[in-house]
């Protein structure tokens, strides 16, 4: 019996010792090492992005990768969002003191941002860097606010105008440079099930974007919605509806429906941006593409379109210069235009088109760069996009619409849009 308390005692004391080699053993497995604290102190930059289609993701996706992998570098998350959310979103973190670090965002929509202090003074590092040299001097624009810049030139993507051209070939139609042309082409080139000339209707910035791309062509302005100019761009919407020549589901569509129903064959061309044809490119067509400048009224008319970046104001702002370092050169800019498919944003980044699947004319690049214009800088433009939109939406969607009517609604709305802000 003693023989076994021993033994037992023993046991037991084995058993205490197993159990604190084991204690300790685990307690030193939790133990931080070097890398392990590199990695829970590393920072972390955020990006809002409003990108909806893969290949725009996806080059945002591989630079900011290979931006995280350099030694010392922040990681880097980015938060993909829809446009017609980016509003929303924005107000929401503002609100709550939660916005991302960087912000990006159609060129146009930038004034609203500075207006609502979303964005951060960054002209000390412009000037600093001598930035404005390596862009177009309109593309600045919309970066600027009391001779102050809160932001970058990301992307350069205008308008423009894709056909099928196996389509076009079987039918005989001439690619339109005017809007003569633009009714002529799409009456021939429409057929059962496939609708002559797409556009997309359903997101403000976007429609009105189109508008003013249009507007333009015919020497009206902005402030003159109802007037000659206006007048004209309403005409041609509703004719293009009233004649079946575009889809009335267009109101449905944001540019990437656009893009995809192109692709199904369903619309002969589409006023879209540039980029769309990275989406092409990716997908699975059977025919071949053409791509050339939107066709104009009385005059050509040549936009920078595209997306800016800036600084939040909670922003770190030395992390995310650092990363605007990045970002603006030459190499990354390039990298940004070839898989976007769309044109460099600086002026001096070399760029092979002739690689390209769809070579995009040297007269269209010429132009775009020496008459290119920049979209009205205005800081109620979210109030703007919403009263154009509207009233396409209105003119698309009612059977028998009065032109007048919803021109001059529109242009009231839009005067006090612009007045009250």
């Amino acid at each position: 019996m003693k023989m076994f308390r021993i033994t037992a005692i023993l046991s037991l004391g084995v058993m205490l010792i197993l159990l604190i080699y084991a204690g300790n053993y685990y307690k030193d497995s939790l133990k931080e090492t070097p890398a392990d604290r590199e990695t829970t102190d590393r920072k972390v930059l955020r990006i809002l992005a409003p990108y909806e289609n893969v290949p725009n993701s996806k080059m945002l996706q591989d630079i900011t990768n290979q931006y995280s992998n350099i030694k010392n570098n922040p990681k880097v998350e980015i938060e993909f969002i829809s446009k017609n959310d980016f509003k929303k979103e924005i107000c929401m973190n503002l609100d709550q003191d939660q916005l991302a670090d960087l912000i990006i965002c159609d060129n146009s929509i930038m004034p609203a941002l500075i207006n609502l202090n979303v964005l951060r003074d960054i002209s000390e590092y412009i000037h600093e860097t001598s930035m404005e040299s390596h862009y177009y001097l309109e593309q600045w624009n919309n970066t600027r606010s009391d001779g102050k810049y809160y932001g970058i030139p990301f992307t350069c993507d205008p308008y423009v105008l894709i056909w099928n051209k196996n389509l076009f070939k079987k039918n005989n139609v001439v690619v339109p440079t005017t809007w003569d042309d633009l009714k002529i082409a799409a009456r021939k080139a429409e057929e059962v099930g496939i609708n002559g000339i797409g556009i997309a209707a359903r997101q403000p910035e976007e429609i009105t974007a189109f508008f003013i791309q249009m507007l333009y062509t015919t020497g009206g302005s902005i402030r003159d919605i109802n007037g000659e100019g206006g007048m004209k761009v309403f005409e041609l919407i509703d004719y293009l509806k009233r004649n079946k020549l575009i889809p009335e589901e267009c109101i449905n569509w944001n540019q990437l429906d656009l893009t995809n129903n192109f692709m199904d064959g369903e619309i002969a061309m589409m006023i879209n941006n540039l980029s769309a044809l990275s989406v092409i490119k990716d997908g699975d067509i059977d025919f071949k593409v053409g791509v050339a400048a939107v066709p104009y009224e009385k005059k050509e008319n040549y936009m920078f379109h595209g997306k800016n970046i800036g600084i939040s104001i909670t922003a770190d702002y030395e992390a995310s210069i650092k990363f605007l370092n990045y970002v603006t050169q030459k190499s990354i800019v390039k990298q940004i235009a070839e898989e976007t498919e769309s044109i460099p944003a600086q002026v001096d980044a070399e760029y092979n088109f002739d690689k390209d699947g769809y070579v995009v004319s040297k007269e269209f690049i010429l132009k775009q760069i020496e008459h290119g214009i920049a979209k009205s800088s205005l800081n109620s433009w979210f109030d703007i996009s919403a009263a154009i939109s509207e009233g396409v939406y209105q003119l698309i969607s009612e059977t028998n619409p009065s032109i007048k009517d919803i021109a001059d609604t529109m242009q009231d709305k839009v005067r006090i849009a612009i007045i009250d802000n």
